[in-house]
């Protein structure tokens, strides 16, 4: 059907007249604030949280804190000389240097250690970026190994994004194109360099504490900054022991004393005799690609790179057929690297010298100290001048 004129002129004016409906000026204002938005917040999150700002008032017993307070009193120890051996690790490396410098003097070596509980191989890679930026100021790195046979866990270290947690703050932007990619799954790709690019989404809950009492936070933090390596140096452990502990690794069994509650007991029992999947090399892969960076990472700089088990349980379990393809016993064949008889504490691995079924109390820590000294000492020989 035809249309009339008068009609065809309506439909005309209706259609060049649509553009009308959304001013170009408007639209520019809307999109000139959005941008200003956007840059305004990127402005607040670089400057607060990709700098030392943030960092240097974090809760000082979180996870990202507890690192970032070891690695600053280390960054500002007095280093007269090389002649520094350093141990990096989680809470198991139960290194108390005031017994090795204060009990063994004349060596030529000052002992100290960045070790905080929950870190793993990954993040002591990028703690020793922080510490040692040209990889000189050191005689030796002690690193340590729950197990030389590298059993697999249902807890895949390779996709743990705690790691991101606790090594946040010595993070940078130049770490995108490296850091995520460490990580196999893409989900977790994602999520690790989200938490990179924005730090304030990792950062959140902190922040909010800090607005809730912002000189508190303050006075805290630079409490812990200026005492805190006071309390790590002489620190003398727990003196909680398990003395009367029993254990028959063959029946998978535990006599405990009466004084043990239910909850210590199961505790106890989850630790010594842990569920643990088929061995199909995950942990040995993820170890020998985190050992090889920090290998490489020292290739040229002569610093020894020490790698030493750990006190295992309170009573040694039985010897078992050795991993030969394991990552710790592959490095043994690289310049500069020192692996130690894994069989160095067994003698430490008493009830008495235990506050649980995996740390050392203050007597075991006091006497695992002398040990690794000892023998850190004497792989390494006298200090060169």
């Amino acid at each position: 059907m035809a249309t009339s004129p008068t009609t065809q002129r309506a439909f005309s004016k209706t259609t060049d007249d649509e553009p009308a409906q959304f001013p170009t000026a408007s639209t520019r204002r809307v999109w000139t604030r959005i941008v200003a938005i956007i840059l305004f917040f990127a402005a607040f999150e670089g400057i607060l949280f990709h700098t030392d700002l943030y960092s240097s008032i974090i809760e000082p017993v979180s996870t990202t804190g507890a690192v970032e307070l070891q690695l600053r009193n280390e960054i500002r120890r007095p280093k007269p000389d090389r002649h520094q051996v350093l141990a990096v690790g989680h809470s198991r490396m139960a290194l108390l240097p005031r017994v090795v410098n204060e009990e063994q003097p004349g060596t030529g070596y000052t002992f100290a250690t960045i070790a905080v509980g929950g870190t793993t191989p990954r993040t002591w890679y990028y703690e020793l970026r922080a510490v040692d930026p040209e990889a000189n100021n050191y005689a030796a790195i002690v690193i340590p190994t729950d197990d030389y046979n590298e059993p697999d866990f249902y807890d895949d270290h390779a996709e743990r994004e705690a790691d991101l947690h606790y090594i946040l703050a010595r993070l940078e932007l130049g770490d995108l194109l490296d850091f995520p990619w460490t990580y196999q799954k893409k989900q977790s790709q994602w999520v690790i360099a989200r938490g990179i690019a924005l730090k304030g989404t990792i950062y959140k809950q902190d922040f909010l504490d800090f607005l809730d009492h912002p000189r508190e936070r303050i006075a805290k933090a630079r409490y812990y900054a200026s005492d805190s390596a006071g309390w790590y140096y002489n620190y003398r452990g727990n003196e909680t022991n398990l003395t009367g502990v029993q254990v028959d690794w063959a029946h998978r069994t535990i006599q405990f004393p009466s004084r043990f509650s239910t909850n210590e007991r199961k505790e106890i029992e989850a630790v010594l005799f842990p569920d643990l999947p088929p061995d199909q090399g995950h942990e040995t892969a993820y170890l020998r690609y985190w050992y090889g960076r920090i290998i490489e990472r020292y290739r040229s700089s002569g610093t020894k790179l020490i790698f030493m088990r750990v006190p295992r349980a309170p009573q040694s379990p039985p010897d078992v057929p050795p991993k030969i393809n394991s990552a710790v016993r592959q490095v043994a064949s690289q310049p500069n690297v020192i692996v130690l008889d894994e069989r160095l504490f067994n003698p430490i691995e008493h009830p008495e010298l235990f506050q649980d079924g995996m740390h050392l109390n203050g007597k075991g820590m006091e006497q695992f100290s002398k040990i690794r000294g000892a023998e850190v000492q004497r792989v390494l020989g006298p200090p060169k001048s």
